[in-house]
């Protein structure tokens, strides 16, 4: 029986699992030990976290005022993510939040317009994602309820601060640490953790949210599963800059001849990361070695590693939040787990499922890049993949179609974009767009495109919605 769960680690993964516990499991004491560093409970990432669009809903679930922490985080709003120089040194496209297109008679968009470009016509699926478009203008509104409205068709993240983040994390839990840690104490399982100062304390369960370090699942001899043959940046840097005026509305994930780098746009700044291989830019000042992959067993023993101490993967879109978010779902659900019963193996399967789906995600950036005569680039392009993502590849190649595995974090809309931003085109489309008359595809796709663009020319600026959020003067 589980009656108290110690978590070692006081980031950003270390206090959203402190709150999460708090809220679902009453009568468990939680308690948290906080570590030595930076925070780099989800990866060393830089300062901002960007999310995906359903972790505004957790914010809420969970007893924070989105207002208040985009006050106290630096933040604003996020339609999705800018891609630059990918799929080509000068190509640029953009992942949105939400749908693309509209389905004709069944039949999806991406479908249509792979018909009306087969007729001659030039056609971005960009164009048709209200995210999309309202990102380029620099709009933002928040999505309507009404499943008939068109502003219904997108969902919206959040950029924050991470030391902002952390900290309305750990208000809302209601919890103080109770130390800070020196070390575990494993006799076949952890039986405590001794702390500074000299004090221990023991859990019945402990979360690792140590990130990298796995401070406590590194000492249960759990095994890393490595993807360095995937995804080639082997070192980041962390950065930070100032910047005057309105943040757009979207992060931005921009490719160069060694790797790429990341940016998240705050109130007053924007945090990032540059990513690279060290055989490429050696000894560049700042850079921190990454290790990218995962724990084969997430659970082992009494020891679950979450976030970064769970997973590390270079985050492309955003993902780590709602990856840290599910486990914490996953885990709550198991509980109370019996001893040696089939709880951690579940938790394992599921787990390890949804974190190989997020690397396929990103593995598709480098797989399919158009950078020609770069080592770096050229490499990733000639290496293969694994064989849900070779299957993807294979079956959009042919017809346009996207098969989905169990527990993926993207939908077919979100792989759609990235194949298409990417420049693939398949060699057929579905049959049954032939049954519908060029004609009425045209103008179905021009009704939407102008509902598109009359929603978007309706919403006020990012600018005017910080302003109203008291985000920025």
């Amino acid at each position: 029986m589980i009656r108290s769960i110690g978590i070692v680690g006081g980031g950003v993964a270390g206090w959203m699992a402190a709150l999460a516990l708090v809220r679902a499991l009453p009568g468990i004491q939680v308690s948290l030990i906080e570590t030595e560093g930076p925070d780099w409970s989800l990866g060393p990432f830089g300062p901002a976290e960007a999310s995906l669009p359903d972790f505004p809903a957790w914010l809420g679930e969970h007893g924070i005022d989105e207002g208040a922490l985009l006050r106290g985080a630096r933040g604003g709003f996020s339609l999705g993510t800018a891609v630059s120089g990918w799929a080509a040194r000068d190509a640029d496209w953009f992942l949105p939040f939400g749908t693309i297109g509209a389905p004709l008679a069944g039949i999806a968009f991406h479908q249509l317009a792979a018909r009306i470009r087969e007729g001659g016509r030039a056609l971005r699926l960009a164009d048709f994602s209200l995210a999309a478009v309202a990102a380029a203008a620099g709009r933002f509104a928040r999505p309507s309820p009404d499943p008939r409205s068109i502003l219904s068709s997108y969902g919206y993240g959040l950029h924050l601060d991470r030391a902002g983040l952390a900290a309305a994390l750990r208000a809302a839990s209601g919890l103080e640490p109770v130390g800070q840690f020196r070390r575990a104490i494993v006799e076949g399982a952890v039986t405590a953790v001794a702390l500074r100062g000299g004090s221990r304390m023991s859990a019945d369960l402990w979360l690792d949210c140590s990130g990298p370090a796995g401070l406590l699942a590194s000492r249960m001899g759990g095994r890393w599963e490595d993807w360095s043959a995937w995804l080639p940046c082997d070192r980041v840097i962390e950065t930070w800059a100032e910047v005057e005026g309105v943040p757009p509305p979207h992060a931005h994930a921009g490719a160069f001849e060694a790797g790429w780098q990341r940016t998240v746009p705050l109130v007053g700044g924007q945090g990032g990361a540059l990513f690279h291989s060290a055989a490429l830019l050696p000894d560049r000042p700042g850079a921190i070695p990454l290790a990218q992959g995962r724990r084969v067993d997430a659970w082992t023993g009494n020891v679950v590693a979450l976030g970064g101490a769970a997973i590390l993967v270079e985050p492309l879109h955003g993902w780590n939040l709602t990856l840290l978010a599910n486990a914490l779902v996953r885990l709550i659900g198991l509980l109370p787990a019996a001893p040696n019963g089939p709880e951690p193996a579940e938790y394992n399967r599921l787990t390890a499922a949804e974190a190989d789906g997020v690397r396929d995600f990103a593995i598709l950036h480098y797989k399919t890049n158009g950078r020609t005569g770069e080592a770096h680039w050229d490499t990733a392009r000639a290496m293969p993949v694994p064989e849900a993502l070779r299957r993807k590849l294979d079956l959009h190649a042919s017809r346009g179609r996207v098969p989905l595995e169990d527990e993926e974090l993207f939908g077919a809309d979100d792989w759609i974009a990235a194949l298409d931003g990417q420049g693939l085109r398949p060699r057929r489309y579905d049959a049954l767009a032939d049954t519908i008359s060029e004609a009425r595809l045209i103008d179905h796709a021009g009704r939407v495109r102008a509902l598109i663009l009359d929603a978007v020319r309706a919403m006020p600026h990012h600018g005017a919605t910080l302003r109203a959020e008291g985000l920025i003067a």
